[in-house]
């Protein structure tokens, strides 16, 4: 890739607090959603996979779910805590590297040391500590990626490089189910997920020095940088729902549709195991046979619905369908006692989440309050992604360990069922969202 294929098609200076008028190129969007792919892996693959199995083989079965429901809600609080502040300290970086290849790169930098740190852990503490530390360095480094969407993506072209951008989240659940399949571990062992960890530190380190070295960022003059006075700093992350209405429900569907996400995910590997049948070491690759076909049905969606929704220019009724469908897909699961059934509930889920994705960036991008401070309401909004990371586990895990007395068969159908019904409700209101056609 030649040095000027991530930067935009004119070559006219950038002014970071401007408004993007030039269209990016195809190599923008490339790295971007490399960049993208390699932090949602960093995400996923432990979240899916790693966590899982390495909680289930240092507590037994018996407390295998509360136990994983702690690790990753801690992880999810320190993310809600980290990506705001990441953004505003982003907003508010003068560099000859720019506002945002910084941050992505020291953290992660940082990032991969924490995931060797997880993958060596022997005790569920380490496991505890380390991943707060590596959702602390992999949203610092998220909140700034995310923010040259709003830096230097014109309106018109958003819905397209919002589709190829969020394609990479479900992305990043496949590589990390190939990686736990095809990267040689013991699924019963307290260390056998340490090479899988490496693999994914890696790969993390790749797509951020991709970052570094091909994105066009330009710097911000010191003199132009927002006042960083503690208390208006500390009140500036209250965005007023009265003052800015449809941030605030963009925040709010947003939310509603990751807790019923974060429902279907949080424990998927150990409903594998419970009422699909499998075996430890068989369950990875059941996970990925049916994630395949999630990814068919987002292949499909994702690459469409973003050129679409720019062409007819209009956004909310593709948020609104898309979300139908992935609520659609969670009540089959909650019903699935398959392999076979799960992967039809996954096909239908890639096609309703994949067309989400495609055109969610694209609705928070036009909602945003201040262009000064993109990455720092860009962060805000990455509560709504960290908040269900903190409440899901929790939920989910109470959900599951309070009615598996009668069955896990019954216990995950309420839990799915409850998940369809919370992404619905996001989906209903969508059309509170009135300054985005």
């Amino acid at each position: 890739m030649g040095a000027d294929m991530a930067q935009t098609t004119a070559t006219e200076p950038l002014d970071p607090l401007a408004e993007p008028t030039q269209r990016v190129s195809w190599g923008f969007i490339a790295v971007l959603s490399l960049t993208n792919l390699g932090i949602w892996t960093a995400f996923f693959a432990p979240i899916q996979f790693l966590l899982p199995l390495q909680v289930d083989a240092i507590v037994g079965s018996e407390t295998k779910e509360a136990s994983l429901a702690l690790v990753l809600s801690i992880g999810g609080l320190v993310s809600m805590i980290v990506s705001p502040i990441a953004g505003a300290l982003s907003d508010r970086t003068s560099s000859r590297f720019g506002r945002r290849r910084p941050w992505v790169l020291w953290a992660s930098v940082l990032a991969v040391g924490v995931l060797v740190f997880v993958g060596l852990s022997p005790i569920l503490g380490g496991l505890v500590i380390g991943w707060g530390m590596a959702q602390l360095t992999l949203n610092a480094s998220y909140a700034a990626m995310t923010a040259m969407i709003p830096d230097q993506v014109p309106v018109d072209q958003r819905g397209t490089v919002s589709a190829m951008v969020g394609v990479a989240q479900p992305l990043g659940v496949i590589v990390g189910a190939v990686i736990s399949v095809a990267v040689p571990g013991d699924n019963n062992s307290v260390s056998g997920q340490f090479v899988r960890y490496l693999v994914v530190a890696a790969i993390v380190a790749a797509t951020a020095a991709l970052f570094f070295f091909k994105m066009r960022d330009p710097q911000l003059k010191k003199e132009r940088i927002p006042t960083m006075q503690w208390g208006a700093f500390a009140k500036s992350f209250w965005i007023s729902p009265k003052q800015y209405p449809d941030f605030a429900w963009v925040w709010l569907t947003r939310f509603l549709v990751m807790l019923g996400i974060a429902f279907v995910t949080s424990y998927l590997l150990f409903f594998t195991i419970d009422v699909l049948g499998k075996s430890n070491d068989d369950a990875p690759g059941a996970v990925l046979g049916i994630l395949v076909f999630y990814i068919v049905g987002l292949v499909i969606s994702t690459p469409a619905i973003g050129p679409i929704s720019d062409k007819v220019g209009k956004v909310k009724p593709f948020v609104i369908g898309a979300s139908v469908v992935a609520a659609l897909a969670m009540v089959i699961l909650s019903f699935a006692r398959s392999v076979p059934m799960a992967i039809v509930s996954a096909f239908i889920m890639g096609l309703g989440f994949g067309a989400y994705t495609a055109v969610d960036l694209a609705l928070i991008s036009r909602v945003l309050p201040n262009a000064e401070a993109r990455a720092q309401d860009l962060g805000v909004i990455n509560i709504a992604n960290s908040g269900p990371q903190v409440l899901a586990p929790f939920l989910a895990g109470a959900i599951v360990a309070i009615l598996k007395v009668n069955g896990y068969e019954f216990a995950y159908s309420t839990l799915y069922l409850t998940a369809a019904v919370l992404t619905l409700l996001g989906a209903v209101l969508v059309v509170k969202v009135k300054g985005v056609p």
